[in-house]
């Protein structure tokens, strides 16, 4: 049977046969070739049954190529992600294949997102961005700078021209003497969860793996502590993927121990208030509050951390706080904490 062989010569990445589809090509061959010795039937030439045999042989091994070619994957390409599941792992594979980075600080800037009500009862959204920034020698900084708030939407607009267009704080023009002041506790800024604190070199050395990720997190839950190891896991797993320089594969295995969780779920409907749909894995906070991580499909890397509340006048399943990343990562350059900031800059 050389056509066989002619099928490893020309599909060399294909894998071989299985049994049942090598029994079934070699039937179609067979009978074909069986017509052929049938010899000639009253009236016909002979010379219409050889060819229709070579037809009928070759259209079998064609059979065989289109077989192996529907069920064998392509050469180097890898089964694409359907699920919200699979894009989850995709993403988390991605991610972890990043490198660590290299540099004396680490830098996370984000904007903040609140949307919330007025005391005259308006929906007002108020933006702002925070720095935060860690040296390996423990030099930490932090500033915040308001930067604007103004009404939600063309209903709010209106409501906040009725009750006399009263100045909406926070944002620049509120109090100039403090444009930048700290947000955070930069003793705390590695904090996990509560009573876990590692130095930036037990973080760096997290593991990369869920389970393993898991088991080292409930090691330091303290006693007393009254939301379960559940609700400690995502405590401190929400914090490594968005708060800390935490490495790629740590982050990736945080993203997998939370989507194990009681109550995760991961869905590919959702955007970010940038407008960007991502891969998102959502879990609860308490009975009426959600949690959503919005993820780059294309990189692993986080786009957002939304909290899905209820908000009188607030669209359904439109976040009310969120927390976009701008910029996270290694690098030399030299934190400068802006002109008057008090109290932006200590150790952690």
């Amino acid at each position: 049977m050389k056509e066989f062989e002619f099928i490893d010569r020309v599909m060399p990445d294909v894998p071989p046969l299985s049994p049942a589809q090598l029994a079934a090509a070699r039937a179609r061959l067979a009978a074909a070739g069986a017509a052929r010795a049938a010899g000639p039937a009253r009236g016909r030439r002979p010379a219409a049954y050889g060819w229709r045999g070579i037809a009928l042989a070759a259209m079998a091994v064609v059979v065989v190529i289109g077989v192996v070619a529907f069920l064998a994957p392509s050469a180097g390409r890898k089964p694409v992600a359907s699920t919200p599941g699979q894009l989850l792992n995709a993403a988390a594979d991605k991610l972890a294949a990043q490198p660590q980075g290299s540099g004396r600080y680490w830098r996370l800037e984000t904007e903040q997102v609140i949307r919330t009500k007025s005391p005259q009862g308006f929906l007002v959204e108020e933006r702002s961005k925070d720095v935060l920034i860690l040296g390996r020698n423990h030099d930490a900084y932090n500033w915040y700078e308001p930067v604007s708030a103004r009404p939600y939407d063309a209903a709010a607009a209106e409501a906040w021209k009725r009750a006399g267009s009263p100045k909406l704080c926070p944002a620049p023009d509120c109090d100039p003497k403090l444009r930048f002041y700290p947000q955070r506790t930069l003793k705390r800024s590695l904090r996990l969860a509560p009573g876990w604190q590692p130095t930036l070199e037990e973080l760096l050395a997290l593991p990369r793996e869920a389970n393993a990720l898991r088991t080292e997190a409930l090691k330091h839950v303290p006693i007393g502590y009254d939301k379960g190891p559940d609700g400690w896991v995502q405590e401190a797993g929400l914090r490594l993927v968005a708060d800390v320089p935490a490495t790629p594969g740590t982050r990736a295995a945080a993203y997998r121990m939370l989507a194990a969780l009681p109550g995760a779920r991961v869905v590919d409907d959702v955007r970010d208030p940038l407008g960007r749909r991502g891969v998102t894995l959502q879990l609860p906070v308490n009975d009426v509050i959600r949690a959503q991580l919005v993820i780059d499909p294309g990189s692993g890397g986080l786009w957002a951390v939304q909290l899905v509340a209820p908000q009188p006048g607030l669209p359904q399943g439109l976040p009310a706080q969120a927390s976009i990343i701008v910029r996270t990562g290694w690098s030399d350059a030299r934190p400068v904490p802006p002109p008057g900031c008090r109290g932006c800059q200590g150790r952690y």
